[in-house]
């Protein structure tokens, strides 16, 4: 089917689309949901998209072009259809539907409760099963120092059931002091249960009762002539002030909340998000709402004499969007507050807003069979908690929160400028590569490959990609060569274009493709994509500079980096077999430090791939090459002798009787390492 036959299509089935509210899924040609959104009016909102196309934003264009078919669900109100729209997204994550889209929720600190010998570890899921969570902390940064803390000074132990069974001695971690290897050891049960309860106390903000319990316990070891354990309870109250300093209380205790505000621009959105958890401030994020913003301001584009209440109309349906899809993932706490948000919603809006949220805290707690909570949505800053307080206190409170509602909007604000002017620059840089490849458009969409590989083993490739002269890394990807046996740097980075063109994604064209390499990887390339049917593809190389050594003389000289640019015929179809020109790069010009920069990340995430890759493979046991020998009798085998050492000493009858084998995977183990043993034998002798 023709782009024309498509459209022609789309716009057909378009004519018994109701003008009712409700929420529409696009779908690909081969059933998978590209979309989902929701309108006001089902007919108008898909006719936006299959009209007036070259008006339509780069994102906008290319979702089009994949659409071959869509669904849509009508609904009463404007409510259901913000609850239909992210129970589809969370369903169905469409990779069209990218605004605050992940799986993930902030990580908690769980102490173990239910082990005997209890543990404290990171998890994303919170369940009834007997531990203690601690969170949840927005930064994991924060949550890697307080666990690292609490494992350098509270010797707990570190592995887990089923390795604090199976072990024969104490591990490192008892060596090093970091634990007190209750795995073989006689350990007092009394004694660590305290440092449980000490972890618990640390977490749980009791700062001043732990250090006062803890500077009594290390005077009375010093007394008693304990050094190294008063050593130990000095090093932990160190720990102690340290996290306490890190945590500053500004809200009364029992108070949890979420404050979120909004800076806004035409094409960036800065959203932050303080976390009050038990009165303290326990982390802050910031999200930068780049893609997904057409629909929400696609009203600005009326002409209209209502301008301003247009805008605040846009404004509050991507706050619709925020809310919904980020509580749809998120914990919701028992209040949120969105202080300078009033101004954008009326009254029946507020509501809508409220019963959004009581309706995914209503799911969250049937699923999670726990009882609901109660749950406060405020457009100003004015806590109802402040009802219960009385006199200084409550004047001390309103003070506090007012403090916080303020760095949250000026964090905001800085956030927006900071990446309005890193916009700036890229845009500077994604200006001076059109001018000097003469481009006939802005390329805001830049891809680049590189192959990592030694001695033809392990071979892999790295595909990155920039938007707005950014990294996209959620766009990152990685290629294992399967096709090409031994070094080939040629073949590899054929398979790699040949798989990123895949029928799927062939309509999908960057504004520039670069690939690490001169004339030769560039003619190579562009003989594949001659071949595909892909001339329209603005292929470059990148070449890095060389640099030579006259051994008669101290000077080293260097080449400029060059961009290696394939030859075309009138109409722009690709010509591989003339020799490419190349053009040479001004150093420190915008396009060299935005080339550089791409060619030197594809590089950099090629390489981690392999290095990844190949340490996995030379780490890789003896025993997973014998046929018959699983995870389980591996296991079994080094339990039972000790090491592969003594595995390729046995012989068959031990390893029937001792390793419980089945006698025709003990005659392959015995013949293996014969093997290998001949093997050496001959090589030594050669």
């Amino acid at each position: 089917m023709t782009t024309n036959e498509r459209l022609a299509a789309l716009r057909e089935k378009l004519t018994k689309v109701p003008n009712y509210p409700g929420v529409y899924i696009h779908k690909s040609a081969d059933g998978k949901v590209l979309y989902v959104g929701k309108a006001k009016n089902l007919q108008n909102r898909l006719r936006s998209y299959f009209s007036g196309l070259d008006r339509h934003a780069p994102k906008t264009r290319a979702l089009v072009s994949r659409v071959h078919d869509f669904d849509f669900i009508v609904v009463d109100n404007e409510n259901e259809s913000l609850l239909l729209e992210n129970n589809l997204i969370k369903h169905h994550r469409p990779p069209y539907n990218i605004l605050l889209r992940d799986d993930k929720t902030y990580p908690y600190l769980k102490v173990t409760l239910e082990e005997n010998w209890p543990r404290v570890l990171q998890t994303r899921k919170r369940r009834n099963d007997g531990g203690v969570y601690f969170g949840p902390y927005s930064n994991a940064a924060e949550l890697q120092a307080t666990q690292s803390v609490i494992q350098r000074f509270f010797p707990l132990v570190k592995c887990t059931p089923n390795v604090f069974r199976t072990v024969t001695r104490p591990c490192n971690y008892y060596h090093i002091k970091r634990c007190l290897g209750p795995c073989r050891l006689e350990v007092d049960k009394t004694y660590y249960r305290d440092l449980v309860d000490r972890v618990i106390a640390l977490l749980s903000g009791k700062t001043q009762e732990l250090s006062g319990q803890i500077k009594v316990d290390m005077a009375l070891a010093a007394r008693d002539m304990n050094f190294e354990k008063a050593a130990l309870l000095r090093d932990q109250l160190r720990a102690l002030e340290k996290l306490a300093q890190q945590q500053s209380v500004t809200l009364i205790p029992g108070f949890d909340a979420d404050v979120i505000d909004f800076a806004w621009s035409s094409q960036i959105v800065s959203v932050y998000l303080a976390i009050v958890r038990d009165g303290k401030l326990i982390g802050a994020n910031s999200h930068l709402l780049r893609e997904g913003l057409e629909r929400a301001f696609d009203q600005l584009n009326v002409a209209t004499d209502d301008g301003p209440a247009l805008e605040a109309d846009a404004q509050a349906e991507l706050v619709f969007q925020v809310l919904g899809q980020f509580y749809a993932t998120h914990e919701i706490p028992r209040s949120i507050f969105l202080p300078q948000c009033g101004d954008l919603f009326s009254p029946e809006k507020k509501q809508l807003i409220t019963n959004l949220l009581l309706a995914l805290e209503k799911d969250k707690a049937e699923r999670q069979q726990r009882p609901r909570g109660s749950l406060e949505i405020q457009f100003d800053k004015k806590p109802a908690l402040t009802k219960q307080l009385k006199g200084t206190q409550k004047k001390i409170f309103a003070e506090a929160f007012e403090g916080l509602c303020t760095m949250v909007a000026d964090n905001a604000q800085g956030k927006l400028r900071e990446c309005l002017n890193s916009d700036e620059i890229a845009q500077r840089r994604m200006s001076g590569l059109q001018n000097f490849l003469s481009l006939s458009r802005m390329p805001n969409w830049i891809e680049c490959y590189d192959i990592s590989t030694f001695q033809g083993g392990s071979t892999v490739a790295s595909g990155v990609v920039f938007r707005q002269g950014q990294p996209a890394k959620n766009e990152y990807r990685k290629y294992t060569i399967r096709e090409v046996v031994g070094q080939d740097d040629f073949a590899s980075l054929r398979e790699v274009i040949r798989r990123r063109f895949k029928d799927e994604r062939r309509h999908e064209i960057p504004d520039v493709l670069l690939v690490d390499g001169g004339e030769p990887q560039v003619r190579e390339v562009a003989w594949l994509l001659k071949s595909l049917g892909l001339d329209s593809v603005p292929i470059f190389g990148i070449a890095k500079s060389r640099t030579a050594r006259d051994f008669r003389s101290k000077k080293v000289s260097m080449s400029s980096e060059r961009i290696v640019v394939p030859q075309r015929e009138a109409g722009g179809a690709l010509l591989p077999e003339l020799e490419p020109a190349t053009i040479l790069l001004t150093t420190a010009s915008p396009e060299y430090q935005l080339v550089t920069q791409i060619r030197n990340e594809a590089h950099r995430f090629a390489i981690s791939f392999h290095r990844k890759k190949r340490d996995k493979q030379s780490l890789r046991s003896q025993l997973a090459e014998i046929s018959g020998l699983g995870p389980k009798r591996r296991k079994k085998l080094l339990l039972e002798f000790g090491s592969v050492e003594l595995i390729a000493q046995a012989s068959e009858n031990e390893l029937v009787e001792r390793g419980g084998l089945p006698s025709s995977v003990a005659q392959s183990v015995v013949s293996f390492f014969k093997t290998h043993r001949e093997r050496g034998r001959s090589t030594t002798e050669d």
